[in-house]
C-alpha cells in the first residue's frame, strides 16, 4: 500500500526514522519556522515558562525567518513600539533572516526569497502557512505554544492527517481561475469537508497553472479546513524556485497506490464564475444569483489574491475604463517585490489612470486596517475571508470572489458576470 505526498514527508523527517501513514502520531523534525509580528507573544510566554531574558537561543538560525507583516509600516504608537521589541530580540539572539523594513505579506515574502522547498516541512504562526503547499511542501499554521517549543527545539508532533485527493480537470482560461475554484468547492461541501485534512491535488489542469495560482489553491485551502494543501512538483515549479534559491531539495509525489480518504473531481470547464455571499466562505452562488448587487468598495489583494497574475487581469479589464463612480476599488500588491514586478510591466500607471487606489503591500486589506466599511456598505474582495465584522462594521456586507468579478464589479459599480465588461475571455 503507497503512501500520499503528506504520508511520504511526515515519514521523511519522523524522528522515531519509521514510516508513517494517516491516523499516527509522530514527533517531527523541522525544516523552517515562520514568525510574523506576533514573535514578542513567543517570547512573552519564554519568560513565563522561566525564560528570565525570554527565549534563550534559536534552535537553528538558518531555519529560523521572522518578517513583520500585518502592520507593516507601525499603524500605530503600540505597534511601533512592539517592533522596538522585535528589533532588540533579534539582535540578542543572533536572528540572521529578518525581514522589519520591507512591506508585504509573510508568505509571500517567505517565497520570494526561496525560503521553501519542495518536500520539506515549513510551519509558520499564521493559518495562512498552507500556501507553501504551492510549492509541493508541507506547511500548516501552529500555535504560539507549539511555536515557542520549535523555536527551541526543532522539532513538534502531529498527528499524520488523512488525505482527499482533488482532481481538477480542464483547460486553463486567460485568467486567475484559483479562487473560483475554491469557492465553488466550499458550496458543494461546506467550509469544513476538509477539516484537518491534507489536500493534495491533481489533474489536467494544473500543468497549465502559474505559480500565482498554485498559491491561490494552497493558501485558500485553509478555508475549507485543511490542515496541509499540497500541489505536485514540475517544471512551473522548478522555474520559479530557479535563483530563488542554492538549497538542494527533494520533491515528493504520491504512489500510484496511495490510499485517499475522500476524492473529489472537479470539470472547471463546467464551472461558473462563483461569488460567497455574507457571511460565509461556503455560502456560494453563480455569480449571476448576485447580479446587480451595488457595491461600494472592491478589493484585491491578500496572502490569496495579492500576485502578480491577480493584479495584471484587473489592469488588463480596466485599460480604456474607469472605476465606477462612487466606488472605491483598493489594489495591495502581497509583497515589495510583487509591487515591483507589476510596475516594471506598467500595471500601476494604468490601474492609477482608472482611478484604483494602491495600498502599501501588506495584510491590511484583508482585516479591519484599511479600507474600513460603514454601516450598511458593501465590499466585494478577492481576499481571504468574509465573516462579520472582517472590514469593520457589524453592519456592512462581503462578498468574496475571483480578482476578475472583483474587477468587472468596480466597473460596472455592481456585481456582474465578467463576460458582460470584458469581452477578451
Amino acid at each position: 500500500m503507497g503512501l500520499t505526498m503528506v504520508e511520504k514527508i511526515m515519514s521523511r523527517r519522523n524522528v522515531a526514522a519509521t514510516k508513517v501513514r494517516a491516523g499516527d502520531f509522530m514527533t517531527a523534525r523541522i525544516d523552517g519556522a515562520m514568525c510574523h509580528y506576533q514573535f514578542m507573544e513567543i517570547h512573552r510566554m519564554a519568560v513565563e515558562a522561566g525564560f528570565a531574558e525570554g527565549l534563550p537561543r534559536i534552535w537553528d538560525p538558518e531555519r529560523f525567518f521572522l518578517l513583520v507583516d500585518h502592520h507593516q509600516p507601525a499603524l500605530s504608537q503600540s505597534y511601533a513600539d512592539e517592533n522596538v521589541k522585535i528589533r532588540a530580540e533579534v539582535k540578542r539572539l543572533g536572528v540572521r533572516h529578518f525581514h522589519d523594513a520591507e512591506p508585504g505579506i509573510a508568505h509571500q515574502m517567505m517565497t520570494d526569497y526561496g525560503y521553501v522547498r519542495p518536500g520539506e516541512l515549513v510551519v509558520g504562526n499564521d493559518s495562512h502557512t498552507t500556501a507553501y503547499g504551492a510549492l509541493n511542501a508541507l506547511s500548516s499554521g501552529i500555535t504560539r505554544g507549539d511555536m515557542l517549543h520549535v523555536l527551541l527545539f526543532g522539532e513538534v508532533w502531529f498527528q499524520v492527517p488523512p488525505t482527499i485527493r482533488i482532481r481538477l480537470e480542464g483547460k486553463r482560461r486567460n485568467h486567475p481561475i484559483a479562487k473560483d475554484i475554491v469557492l465553488w468547492l466550499a458550496g458543494l461541501y461546506g467550509d469544513d469537508f476538509a477539516q484537518s485534512a491534507s489536500l493534495e491535488f491533481t489533474g489536467s489542469l494544473i500543468p497549465t497553472l502559474g505559480m500565482d495560482e498554485r498559491f491561490c489553491l494552497a493558501t485558500q485551502s485553509l478555508e475549507l479546513g485543511a490542515k496541509f494543501a499540497l500541489l505536485p512538483f514540475d517544471e512551473t515549479t522548478a522555474a520559479f524556485l530557479e535563483g530563488r534559491t542554492d538549497q538542494p531539495y527533494e520533491p515528493v509525489a504520491a504512489d500510484p497506490d496511495a490510499v485517499y480518504e475522500r476524492e473529489i473531481t472537479v470539470d472547471v470547464d463546467a464551472m461558473p464564475f462563483v461569488v460567497a455571499r455574507p457571511h460565509r466562505f461556503d455560502n456560494v452562488c453563480p455569480i449571476g444569483e448576485a447580479a446587480g448587487i451595488r457595491i461600494d468598495q472592491a478589493q484585491i489583494g491578500s496572502c490569496a489574491n495579492g500576485r502578480f497574475d491577480d493584479i495584471e487581469i484587473a489592469a488588463r479589464m480596466l485599460r480604456g475604463r474607469k472605476v465606477a463612480k462612487g466606488v472605491r476599488f483598493l489594489i495591495s500588491p502581497a509583497s515589495q517585490q510583487v509591487y515591483l514586478q507589476c510596475a516594471k510591466a506598467g500595471l500601476i500607471e494604468d490601474l492609477l489612470e482608472a482611478g484604483v487606489q494602491i495600498v502599501t503591500p501588506g495584510c491590511g486589506i484583508c482585516q479591519p486596517k484599511v479600507g474600513y466599511l460603514a454601516d450598511g456598505e458593501r465590499c466585494i474582495t478577492a481576499t481571504t475571508r468574509n465573516f462579520r465584522g472582517r472590514k469593520g462594521s457589524l453592519e456592512a456586507e462581503i462578498y468574496l470572489a475571483g480578482p476578475l468579478s472583483v474587477a468587472a464589479a468596480a466597473v460596472a459599480g455592481e456585481i456582474i458576470d465578467p463576460r458582460e465588461v470584458f469581452d477578451e475571455l
